[in-house]
C-alpha cells in the first residue's frame, strides 16, 4: 500500500510558514529528561518524505498514544494542530521547534513497517528565525485580522499587540519559554485565602483557565491578588502574558497540565472583547455514578447528575479552626442506576435550590469515605454548574423527566458503612454473593425478600441495663441486684431486650441472621417486655411465638460483614429492619423483572 506524505512541508513550517494538515511519518521517539516531578515529555523524529526533523515535541495530552503503542515508529500521521516556537539552546542561541497538539493516525507503524522515501535531515541553516519568538504559527489557517477591542487591565501593555493570531495554546506552554500570550477562559475563581506561617503572612487566590488545547491553574499572591481579584471574572475570556511557569503541585490542582502559572509584577491581563465562542468553557471528564464506588478515596472526579433531593443548609463549627461552616447535602442520580451524595459548602450551600430537581455538573469533587460510605465533597477549587448547556445535561434532563425519576437506584452513599436506607433494589442471596457483599473492610447493606425458615428461641431474650442509653446484658448477683459491667453499677431492676437468631431463605439460598431488639419485635409481633414476661411465666406461649413466625415473609434490610471467629472467617448478617410485604409493590417489581427477562422494554 502506498502512503503519500506532504513533501516539503517541514521546510515551510520550520521557516515560520503555514501548511494545512501535513501528513508525516514518525521515525522515532525519545523521552525528554525534565525536572523532577514534572509530567514526562516526548520528542519525535518526523519525516515529510523529503526532510526529517528531530525537534517535534508531543503535547502531554497525547502521551498515552505513544505509551500504549498506538503511535509507534513508522506510523503515518496527519498533524491536525501544531504550533512552532523558539526554544533557547545553551550557548547556541535559539532553535525553532514544532509542538504537536493534535494528530490522527492514518496507518500504524506495524502496518507500514518501513521508512518512506529517503528524507534528509533538515539543517538549521535551511531554517530562518524571521518570525518573532512570541508569535508562533498556529493551526488552523489564520483568519483575516479582526478589529480587536480590549479592556486592558494592565495599562503597561499595548492591547493592539494582542490578537488571536499570536497566542500560544495552553498545552504548548513550558518554563523554557519567556515570551508568550494565551487567550483563555476563566473556568473558576477561588475566594481570597489568607495564610500565616514562619516566613510571614499574605493572601492569594487561584483560577483555572482553559482554551481549546488544554487547561492550567494560575495563582496570584499579595499585591497581584489585590490587583486582579475584582477585575477577573468567571466565564470571561482574557489575554494573559508574562507569568512565571513552574511544575504544578498536584496536591493543590487536579488539572491535566504538568505546569502552573504564578502572576507577578510584570503580568499582563487584558479582557478579550471580540467573539470568544471558539474558546470552550469547562472541560469535563464525567464518571458514571455507578462506577464511582470503585474509585479510590481522595480521587478528584467530574460528575453530572440530577438532584433527586437535598437537605437543609446546616451550620457547623470546624474542629481545627473553630470557624462557622455551612453545608448542604445533595443526592444526585443518573441513568447508570447510581445515586451519590454531593456536599456543597459555603455560598454554594446557601444559595442552592433543589426544588426543581436541577441538573448539576461538578468538576474536581473529592471522593470521601466515612464509616464505609462513599460520597463526594466540593473543594474550594471545585466548579459547580446548575443546568449547564451541555449535551450530557440535556440528555439527563430528558431521562429524568421521562421515567428516570422513578428508576430504582443503588445509593453509593448509603449502601456501605453506615445504614442510611440502602437501595430500593431487592437482591437475592445469590446476587449478594456474586457482588461479594461483606468482603470489604466495611459492612455492606442490601434489601432482600425472604422467608423465616427457622428461629432460635433459646437465649432470644435477656435482662439488660435499665439505663436508656445502655443495653448491656446484666449479671444476676443472686441477691436481688443486677450488675452492669459497662456502667459499673448495680440495679434492683432491668429491662428485657431481644437478640434473635434465625435462618432466612429465598429461592437462591439461605443465610443465618441476627436480629436485635426493634427488628426482632417487628418479626415476632410482640414487644420485648411482653416476650420477657412469657419467658419467665408462660413457657408454652413463649415457644408458640417462635413457631408461629416460621415461614412468614418479610422485606429485610441487611448489614453483612465478613468477621473472624477462632481463626475462621464467617459472614455475619444482621437485620437492620424487617417489614411485612407490600404485595402491590412486590407484584410491580415481579412484573418488571419478568418484562426485563422477556426482553420487553420497561
Amino acid at each position: 500500500m502506498s502512503y503519500k506524505l506532504s513533501e516539503g512541508s517541514l521546510e515551510i513550517i520550520m521557516n515560520g510558514g503555514h501548511y494545512d494538515n501535513p501528513v508525516m511519518q514518525v521515525l522515532g521517539s525519545k523521552k525528554i529528561q525534565d525536572r523532577k516531578g514534572a509530567e514526562e515529555r516526548f520528542r519525535l523524529l518526523v519525516s515529510d518524505g523529503k526532510h526529517s526533523h528531530s525537534f517535534a515535541l508531543l503535547a502531554t495530552q497525547l502521551n498515552d498514544k505513544l505509551i500504549t503503542g498506538e503511535l509507534s515508529d513508522y506510523s503515518v500521521v496527519q498533524i491536525n494542530r501544531f504550533v512552532t516556537t523558539q526554544l533557547k539552546k545553551t550557548g547556541k542561541g535559539e532553535k525553532r521547534v514544532m509542538i504537536i497538539l493534535d494528530i490522527t493516525i492514518l496507518a500504524p507503524g506495524t502496518e507500514v513497517g518501513r521508512k518512506l522515501g529517503n528524507p534528509q535531515t533538515l539543517s538549521e541553516e535551511s531554517t530562518t528565525t524571521a518570525a518573532p519568538a512570541m508569535q508562533p504559527v498556529l493551526e488552523p489557517k489564520p483568519m483575516p485580522s479582526p478589529v480587536v477591542k480590549h479592556t486592558n487591565i494592565n495599562p503597561g501593555l499595548d492591547s493592539s499587540m494582542l490578537s488571536s493570531q499570536m497566542t500560544h495554546p495552553i498545552a504548548s506552554l513550558s518554563p523554557y519559554q519567556n515570551k508568550w500570550v494565551i487567550k483563555a477562559r476563566v473556568m473558576s475563581k477561588s475566594d481570597i485565602r489568607v495564610w500565616s506561617n514562619a516566613r510571614g503572612e499574605g493572601k492569594l487566590f487561584s483560577m483555572d483557565l482553559c482554551d481549546e488545547s488544554g487547561e492550567i491553574r494560575a495563582t496570584a499572591f499579595k499585591n497581584e491578588c489585590d490587583k486582579f481579584y475584582d477585575l477577573i471574572q468567571v466565564d470571561k475570556v482574557y489575554y494573559i502574558s508574562r507569568c512565571q511557569l513552574k511544575t504544578a503541585n498536584k496536591q493543590f490542582t487536579h488539572l491535566n497540565n504538568a505546569y502552573e502559572m504564578t502572576f507577578n509584577a510584570d503580568t499582563v491581563v487584558s479582557e478579550c472583547m471580540e467573539d470568544s465562542s471558539s474558546v470552550p468553557t469547562i472541560k469535563y471528564d464525567f464518571v458514571p455514578i455507578n462506577e464511582i464506588a470503585n474509585k479510590s478515596t481522595d480521587t478528584l472526579l467530574d460528575l453530572i447528575g440530577v438532584c433527586k433531593n437535598s437537605t437543609d443548609c446546616l451550620e457547623l463549627t470546624a474542629r481545627t479552626s473553630g470557624k462557622l461552616l455551612k453545608k448542604r447535602e445533595v443526592t444526585l442520580v443518573d441513568s447508570s442506576g447510581g445515586a451519590i451524595t454531593l456536599t456543597l459548602w459555603g455560598k454554594e450551600a446557601e444559595k442552592f435550590d433543589g426544588s426543581s430537581n436541577p441538573v448539576i455538573a461538578a468538576k474536581g469533587a473529592r471522593l470521601t469515605e466515612f464509616n464505609g460510605s462513599k460520597s463526594l465533597s466540593c473543594l474550594s477549587s471545585t466548579m459547580v454548574r446548575l443546568n449547564p448547556d451541555l449535551p450530557e445535561a440535556h440528555k439527563l434532563r430528558g431521562w429524568y423527566d421521562n421515567g428516570g425519576a422513578d428508576m430504582d437506584v443503588v445509593n453509593i452513599s448509603a449502601r456501605t458503612g453506615a445504614y442510611g436506607g440502602g437501595s430500593n433494589e431487592w437482591l437475592t442471596f445469590a446476587e449478594a454473593e456474586a457482588r461479594q457483599l461483606g468482603s470489604g473492610e466495611r459492612g455492606d447493606y442490601y434489601s432482600l425478600l425472604g422467608v423465616l425458615t427457622f428461629t432460635f428461641a433459646d437465649n432470644a431474650v435477656y435482662k439488660a441495663c435499665p439505663q436508656e442509653q445502655c443495653n448491656k446484658k446484666l449479671v444476676d448477683q443472686e441477691n436481688g441486684l443486677f450488675r452492669c459491667e459497662k456502667c459499673n453499677r448495680e440495679y434492683p431492676n432491668f429491662k428485657y431486650r431481644l437478640l434473635l437468631g434465625a435462618n432466612v431463605s429465598d429461592p437462591t439460598g439461605d443465610q443465618r441472621i441476627t436480629a436485635f431488639n426493634e427488628a426482632a419485635e417487628t418479626m415476632l409481633g410482640k414487644t420485648s417486655a411482653e416476650i420477657g414476661q412469657m419467658f419467665e411465666y408462660d413457657k408454652a406461649s413463649y415457644s408458640q411465638i417462635f413457631e408461629e413466625v416460621k415461614f412468614k415473609t418479610f422485606v429485610f434490610k441487611f448489614r453483612t460483614k465478613m468477621e473472624t471467629y477462632s481463626d475462621e472467617a464467617r459472614l455475619k448478617t444482621t437485620v437492620m429492619s424487617a417489614q411485612p410485604v407490600d404485595f402491590k409493590d412486590a407484584n410491580a417489581r415481579l412484573i418488571k423483572n419478568i418484562k426485563t427477562l422477556s426482553g420487553v422494554e420497561v
